[in-house]
This record gives C-alpha cells, structure tokens and sequence, in this order.
C-alpha cells in the first residue's frame, strides 16, 4: 500500500482526536466523580439506575408524608395530654364538691373554675398546626367545636356543636401502605364514632358532662354533682382510647421510616455501583490520557516539520 503524506497526516489528525475525546471524557468523570455520562456509556446500567432513581424519588417522598404524619400525631398526643389533665382537674373538683362540708359559696367557685376548664376544653378540641385543624376530619380549615347558642338543658343539650365531618385524613407511607393521620372530633369528644349525631353507648358527650356538672355546682346540687363523677371518669377513658391509638400509630410510623431508611441506603449502593468513579482510578486515566495526547501531538508535531528541503 502507498503511503502518502496525506493519508499520514490524516491518520495522525484521527488519533489526536481519538486521544482528545477520550481526555475530555475522563476530565468530565474526574470533575463530576459520575462515569455514566449517557445512556452509551453504560447501556446495560442504565436500566437499574433508572428504577433505582424512581424508588429512591418514592422513598423520599414516603419518608416526608412518614415525618409530617409523626408532626401531626405528636402534636395531636401533647393535645389529648392536656385534656386529660383537665379531666383529673375537674375529677378532683367534683369530689370536693360533693363533700357535704362544703357550702354554695365553695361550690360557686368550683363552678367558675369547671367553666374555665371548658373554655380550655373546648380550645385544646380546637387545636390545630400550620393552620390546619386536628379534629375537624377533611374541614380542616375551620374551628371543628363552637359553642351552640341554641344551648338549652332540656330542648338543646348540646352546649357545643361539632362544625367538622367524618373524613379519614390519610398519608401514603409506604408502597400499598396508607395511615390514618386524623382523629374526628366528635368520635373524641362528642363520643359519636359513627357520626350519626347521637352519643354511642358507652361513650359520653365531654362538653355535656362538664356543663351538666357547672350546673349542679352552681346549683350546689351536691348528689347531682356527685353523680356525674362516673361521666368524667368515662370522659377520661375515651380520651384515654385515643392516646393510646395515638400511640399505636406513632409506633407504626417509627417502624415505616426505619425501614424507608434502609431502603434509601441500599437504592444509593445501587446508584453508585453504576454511576460513581473510583476517584484514584479517575485521575490516573485522566493523566493517562494527557500524555497520550501530547505524545500525538508531539509526533504530530515533528512529521509536521519533516520536509525534502531538509536534506538537500
């Protein structure tokens, strides 16, 4: 074959670009520390860090709806907490003023501090975070309780309405896994779980029973006020069954976000095992193609220089 100078120089021109690229593309894994680039890079690898990428965007976002759901349930359980220790308040109140020692006057005062109790009663059902109500179901945006100015002991004895509905308010926490994040106020504190606006059996209507028993105080009925200590103590407890689901559930999220962790570790071995460059072995390559291009280059050089005048 005839070896011209063009097809030398092109030859030469070919590797020196050959060498270019090849130094361009390890400069752009050393600085990126990524060596899939593009899907030719590594075709067989781009299929599981695709899928790794989606499941690692999905952890994430279980680990955000897990964390708001833990927000939402201990803000929830710091409230239950101070309703209960206003129910033991009024417990004690109750019987003190059923001590037949007792007088109108102490059990006057007893009411007032019954009706203030109601007042922060009825502003803990009201409690909310980044203005979002707990317990008015998918109403969220408004007070779930007012007070009903209807009010009356025998033909509206219900001294605060419920203003929220039965929504479940749940969360994605895992794949094919949902939880209920929300409790209805009327199932806590109207004792209606079924919403059909009657008190279920078994349960008791909060806000009645600390009315009824103001009532008896101001009255000083003490055998009226001493009948209600069984309420407030049903009070309790189904303030009580509410706490421990609280519980239950804070226990569950505990569980879910652990195991999301451990996913997101695993999706990140993954990604790396097919993205990331071993860096030592990324700067000795990117070295290994400098030289090799300034060797083209210096060849390149010198053929370049080579001429018949040279030797006459």
């Amino acid at each position: 074959m005839r070896v011209t100078e063009s097809s030398t120089y092109r030859t030469l021109i070919q590797s020196m670009n050959r060498n270019s690229l090849r130094l361009q593309e390890a400069q752009i894994a050393a600085a990126t520390g990524k060596k899939l680039q593009k899907a030719s890079d590594n075709p067989a690898g781009v299929g599981p860090v695709l899928i790794a990428r989606g499941q690692l965007q999905s952890a994430n976002l279980f680990l955000k709806n897990s964390a708001a759901a833990a927000d939402r349930l201990k803000s929830q359980d710091t409230e239950l907490g101070q309703v209960d220790n206003l129910l033991v308040r009024a417990i004690e109140l109750t019987i003190a003023a059923g001590n037949g020692g007792y007088g109108r006057s102490e059990r006057t005062a007893m009411a007032n501090e019954i009706r203030d109790i109601k007042a922060e009663m009825l502003g803990r059902a009201n409690g909310q975070m980044d203005g979002r109500y707990f317990y008015g179901g998918f109403q969220d945006r408004t007070p779930p309780f007012s007070v009903n100015p209807g009010y009356d002991p025998v033909l509206d004895p219900r001294p605060v309405l419920y203003n929220g509905d039965n929504g479940a308010v749940e969360l994605e926490i895992a794949p094919d896994e949902k939880m209920t994040v929300n409790f209805t106020g009327n199932a806590v504190f109207l004792g209606d779980e079924d919403g059909d606006g009657l008190v279920d059996g078994g349960r008791v209507d909060v806000f009645a029973v600390l009315t009824s028993l103001e009532e008896a105080m101001r009255a000083n009925d003490q055998a009226g006020v001493t009948a209600l200590v069984d309420d407030l103590y049903a009070a309790q407890e189904q303030i009580g069954v509410y706490q421990g689901k609280t519980g239950s559930a804070l226990g569950r999220l505990d569980r879910s976000i652990e195991q999301m962790r451990d996913i997101q570790v695993d999706l990140q071995e993954i990604l790396s095992r097919y993205q990331d460059v071993d860096l030592v072995e990324a700067i000795t390559d990117m070295t290994r193609q400098e030289q090799a291009l300034q060797a083209a280059m210096g060849v390149t050089g010198r053929i370049a220089r080579l001429s018949i005048l040279d030797y006459l």
